[in-house]
């Protein structure tokens, strides 16, 4: 029996649809990132259109079948000729083709869209690799470590600690939502320092981070209904931010790890250990129904590997940010 693949409109799908879609989409997005909104979550926002604007596609083994594959394409904000992809199909239907109609479709949809490369992230290993490997124009562009931080006392404890021993000369504090207005231009000019980092050029291209950019950022961060919270240090002479460290925050149980960045002229101060450090507590005070953190890092980004270390971050698992050319043929 051959799989068949579907354009999936979450404005038009019936209820059942809808919840069905949403719940295989949310157990491969935690397979393969360690976390995701809450399926209803999502459903609901979906059934809003208020989920952000993205091409969807559902798999099933036969027409009249259950969802078990998803597939999920949007522009990446950073340059519009790049399409992001994220698709997942159920343990059970896997190696039947599933996987590979459901990219075509994506690929297909892209290309018409004007996008030229289409970036996503797979498990390290013989299945994950070879499922990638099926598009012949396709190249790995970062080696990635999915990484949890648990939220035992073990791990709060030690953030207590680094968080009790503050630098002299700077202050850490935090914000839910949007930055404020004193501090926003400020925290923008640590935002464009993201490129700083190993590898971050093949999910970043240099841009502005001015007020307006910021605000737009804000808005991109919780369009699925996630809680945006920021740290960041200040240096207490010039009251401007330094550093900053981001997180976001579903109803589930895990929340994302982001971007940390530290100002040149204030690195290797220990900045960027401390405020994770806070950033951590303040998630475990806030929202606890939180049970960890996860992040997925450059393995070449020894500096926080290194940050993440001291603050209890183990490894999971391994994964390849993969990019095939759409331009090519043959």
């Amino acid at each position: 029996m051959s799989p068949v693949v579907e354009v999936f409109d979450p404005l038009t799908a019936a209820p059942a649809e809808l919840a069905a879609w949403s719940a295989a989409h949310v157990t491969g997005r935690r397979e393969l990132s360690g976390s995701a909104p809450e399926a209803d979550e999502l459903a609901e926002r979906l059934g809003r259109g208020r989920a952000g604007r993205a091409w969807r596609w559902a798999g099933r083994m036969h027409g009249e079948g259950p969802i078990l594959g998803t597939a999920e394409l949007r522009r990446q904000p950073h340059d519009a000729g790049i399409g992001f992809l994220r698709l997942f199909v159920e343990a059970s239907a896997r190696r039947n083709g599933m996987g590979t109609l459901l990219r075509s479709e994506a690929a297909a949809r892209a290309r018409a869209e004007g996008m030229s490369r289409l970036q996503s992230t797979v498990p390290a290993g013989r299945a994950g690799e070879a499922f990638a490997r099926t598009s012949p124009h396709l190249r790995t562009l970062l080696h990635l470590e999915l990484q949890v931080q648990p939220f035992d006392d073990e791990t709060l404890r030690h953030c207590r600690r680094l968080a009790s021993t503050p630098r002299r000369g700077y202050r850490i504090t935090h914000w839910v939502g949007r930055a404020p207005e004193p501090l926003l231009p400020s925290y923008g000019r640590v935002m464009d320092h993201l490129l700083d980092a190993p590898g971050s050029a093949f999910q970043e291209e240099p841009r502005r981070w001015g007020p307006q950019d910021v605000r737009a950022w804000e808005l991109r961060m919780t369009e699925d209904g996630s809680r945006l919270l920021v740290g960041a240090v200040v240096d207490r002479t010039s009251d401007q931010v330094v550093a900053a460290t981001v997180c976001t925050v579903t109803r589930g149980p895990v929340a994302d790890q982001h971007d940390t960045a530290v100002l040149p002229a204030h690195r290797r101060r220990g900045l960027a250990s401390r405020v994770k450090a806070t950033q951590t507590l303040r998630v475990h005070e806030n929202f606890p129904h939180v049970q960890a953190m996860v992040v997925t890092l450059n393995r070449e980004n020894t500096a926080m590997l290194e940050v993440n270390r001291l603050l209890g971050y183990e490894k999971t698992a391994e994964r390849l940010l993969v990019e095939d050319d759409l331009t090519s043929r043959g």
